[in-house]
């Protein structure tokens, strides 16, 4: 699955990042990339709350299964 950033902005101005097909703290790394992008426009955006995904859901997304005690990622069996 291709990585995939959907943001949603709801007319109280807050805004959802969804984020698809990131392996491990990949995520965050974009999360922190999108705030500075959209500071370059003025637009200061502070996270209320993030919702880290399981690792089964991770492994849907990317093929690539987390190892949750030493944070390596190994490709899920059947994928590669």
């Amino acid at each position: 699955m291709p990585k995939r950033i959907d943001v949603q902005i709801n007319r109280d101005g807050t805004m959802k990042a969804e984020f698809s097909g990131f392996a491990g703290d990949d995520c965050i790394d974009q999360a922190e990339r999108l705030r500075e992008v959209l500071a370059g426009f003025g637009l200061l955006v502070e996270p209320a709350a993030v919702e880290r995904k399981d690792p089964a859901q991770i492994a849907a997304e990317t093929g690539v299964e987390e190892e949750v005690r030493t944070g390596e990622a190994r490709p899920v069996k059947g994928t590669s």
